[in-house]
């Protein structure tokens, strides 16, 4: 059986680069950008505030709390849309800027900018196929299958290639990373230091690993 990859991603389209566009200019202005500082929480349920936002720089995750856990749905990432009215909370990874807009004021503009309206509602349908997809690897994959899938995605999407490795920079502590993966920090910590061990992944720096061989990875699990 092939095994899809952990994406950490809720879409592939960014929307920055359509509302960007000189036909939505208009558009473009009456977003409000607000920058917060790296590991904050942001929006929880129940937010006062009825926003849609824009990830314009940085990371955040998305996650739901439940009880004395929480289970990671997805990062958000530059380009990326999302509202504040949900059940999930949201937490920088880094610092970040958003661009916020009331919900009400976005219903209106997609009304009268069918274009744009498409783009969004695209953009919604794969986010909903994505949670699927992350549903099914928290409850089909092994803890050591979602870690490696998890360094599959990062190195395909935010690595660095060369010659002799691909090198990947979390900046996320251990206790974020297992709450990405839906598994306890110390879990965490006993895989990826057998996987350092078999030589899999080599740690240059605290959030810096090189992984010297794709394939030896993949199959690891």
């Amino acid at each position: 059986m092939v095994r899809k990859p952990l994406k950490t991603k809720l879409s592939p389209i960014n929307l920055l680069t359509e509302i960007n566009k000189p036909e939505n200019r208009d558009f473009l202005a009456e977003f409000t950008a607000i920058k917060y500082r790296k590991n904050s929480l942001i929006y929880s349920p129940g937010h006062e505030h009825d926003l849609v936002f824009i990830v314009k720089k940085g990371r955040l995750r998305l996650y739901l709390a439940v009880e004395d856990k929480d289970f990671s749905l997805a990062i958000l990432e530059p380009g990326d849309i999302y509202a504040t009215h949900t059940r999930a909370h949201v937490e920088t990874l880094e610092d970040v800027t958003l661009m916020t807009m009331p919900t009400n004021k976005l219903h209106l503009y997609m009304a009268t900018h069918p274009a744009l309206s498409r783009t969004i509602i695209r953009i919604l349908g794969e986010m909903l196929k994505q949670s699927f997809s992350i549903i099914d690897s928290l409850v089909f994959k092994d803890i050591k299958q979602r870690l490696v899938d998890f360094f599959l995605y990062e190195a395909s999407h935010n690595g660095i290639q060369d010659a002799n490795a691909t090198t990947i920079k979390l900046d996320i502590t251990s206790t974020q990373l297992a709450a990405i993966i839906g598994s306890s920090r110390q879990t965490v910590s006993t895989i990826v230091g057998g996987m350092l061990k078999d030589g899999v992944l080599e740690k240059k720096e605290r959030t810096v690993y090189h992984i010297p061989n794709i394939d030896l990875l993949r199959n690891y699990a």
